[in-house]
């Protein structure tokens, strides 16, 4: 396996490199949503905590996390969700991300659309 956790680092990889490492950190979660949910959260929390990554890693993950949300499948749908509220969050939510949500409030994988409706873009 190729996987490494400098594949990891949007400031080191472009979408394409970054998009595989994570479809085949998703594909060893096939048939294990709870494992998935953990590990997809996990990375999340990763991005989320490198508050320091510019505008050209941002827009890396944006692109990444549309094609794994794209697939439809539980696994990747997961890690684009927790990587969707990770970036939303670090951005206050700016356009691209606010539409990445509610695209994935869509998904057809319900525990998708649970950590998608689960996070609070604005408070009223």
């Amino acid at each position: 396996m190729s996987l490494h956790a400098g594949a990891l680092e949007p400031e080191s990889a472009d979408a394409d490199a970054l998009h595989a490492a994570l479809a085949e950190l998703a594909a060893l979660h096939t048939g294990r949503p709870a494992l998935a949910a953990r590990t997809a959260g996990t990375v999340g929390q990763r991005v989320e905590e490198a508050g320091g990554a510019g505008s050209g890693a941002l827009d890396t993950l944006l692109v990444v996390v549309a094609r794994l949300a794209g697939t439809g499948d539980a696994a990747e749908g997961l890690f684009a969700a927790e990587l969707t509220v990770a970036c939303g969050r670090r951005t206050a939510w700016t356009g691209p991300w606010r539409t990445q949500l509610r695209m994935l409030r869509q998904h057809p994988c319900d525990d998708v659309r649970d950590v998608a409706y689960a996070e609070v873009t604005a408070v009223e």
